[in-house]
């Protein structure tokens, strides 16, 4: 039994040693995906902006282009005590127009998460480390069954998001050149009343580089019919990036 005792406690006190021996991992940063959404004073960005919008029951369907510019204006402590950023925003209706400025949203960006804030409604659009498979909420600071208004017509736009990044450093065309790129879809969903398809792809050092959206509402009365045909309301979207400075 003494013998057992004393190698037990040798078993022990080698553990402690190795233990206390034993070097604390360092995360490197550098990995986290952070120049996936940079945000800095002055930095711009300029999309073209097309959309289809149904309304009127799925008869009347609108087409509109434009071109919206944001840029990154000072910072300001939020209502968290965290520091933001002011996004100021232009819109032009066609590319020889003036810039008309029409409102200014916020952005941030922490070790965990960068969000936004667009018309008072705050979103998670990317967190970190970046890493492929990854899921997260992004209603986590909204209430997902608010509803916008699409050409007249009010829309649940917001419910059932489930972001997953399922593209990391995949190479994506941008101006003629390959950069990495995340790929983060939002949701895919497609029941008999919704059909909802929202994906977003983000640049390395660039950010935003593509959103494409497709949000449908039918009453379900022709659930074998295509989408194009019996969506009673709703749009699709698509925000291309063409500059960055």
């Amino acid at each position: 039994m003494k013998n057992f005792v004393f190698l037990l406690l040798s078993f022990v006190a080698i553990f402690v040693m190795t233990s206390c021996n034993s070097e604390t991992e360092i995360l490197d940063e550098a990995t986290f995906g952070y120049d996936f959404f940079p945000v800095s004073v002055g930095k711009s960005w300029v999309y073209a902006s097309d959309s289809i919008i149904l309304s009127s029951g799925g008869t009347r369907r609108d087409t509109f282009r434009s071109f919206i510019r944001e840029v990154v204006g000072d910072t300001f402590v939020d209502a968290t005590g965290k520091t933001a950023f002011r996004l100021q925003r232009f819109f032009k209706r066609n590319a020889s127009d003036p810039w008309i400025s029409t409102n200014t949203w916020t952005c941030s960006v922490d070790k965990n998460m960068a969000i936004r804030t667009e018309e008072n409604i705050r979103q998670v659009k990317l967190v970190f480390p970046i890493k492929k498979g990854l899921r997260w909420n992004a209603n986590v600071f909204l209430y997902e069954d608010l509803t916008v208004v699409v050409g007249g017509e009010p829309i649940t736009l917001f419910r059932g998001l489930n972001p997953r990044m399922e593209e990391i450093n995949e190479p994506f065309d941008f101006n003629g050149q390959q950069v990495p790129a995340i790929k983060v879809n939002l949701v895919k969903e497609n029941t008999i009343i919704n059909f909802r398809d929202m994906t977003e792809y983000y640049g390395k050092g660039i950010g935003l580089l593509k959103r494409e959206m497709i949000v449908y509402d039918s009453d379900g009365s022709r659930p074998n019919d295509p989408w194009e045909t019996k969506a009673q309301k709703g749009f699709k979207h698509t925000l291309t990036l063409i500059e960055v400075n």
